[in-house]
């Protein structure tokens, strides 16, 4: 999904292993795309509860039957990865 030039947060679920990579990453596509009120940050989902949603979304979908049908109109775009 590309950023709204109008979007003024971005909040990642914080991995430390690649915060470094995301920051290099952020800070070239928001210049790149002219967000110059972008700001994003790094949060630990007990900082920002909203961060459980996409969890408990897949969750449901991998589950199947009456799980995947309540969640169905949330998700827009699935992708199977060979394993």
């Amino acid at each position: 999904m590309p950023l709204s030039p109008t979007a003024e947060l971005l909040v990642l679920e914080r991995d430390d292993s690649i915060v470094t990579l995301d920051n290099r990453i952020l800070y070239q596509q928001v210049r790149e795309l002219g967000c110059d009120r972008l700001r994003y940050a790094h949060m630990r989902a007990h900082e920002e509860p909203l961060l459980a949603i996409p969890d408990a979304v897949a969750w449901c979908w991998q589950r199947g039957g009456q799980w995947r049908e309540r969640v169905r109109e949330m998700v827009s775009d699935v992708r199977t990865l060979d394993p």
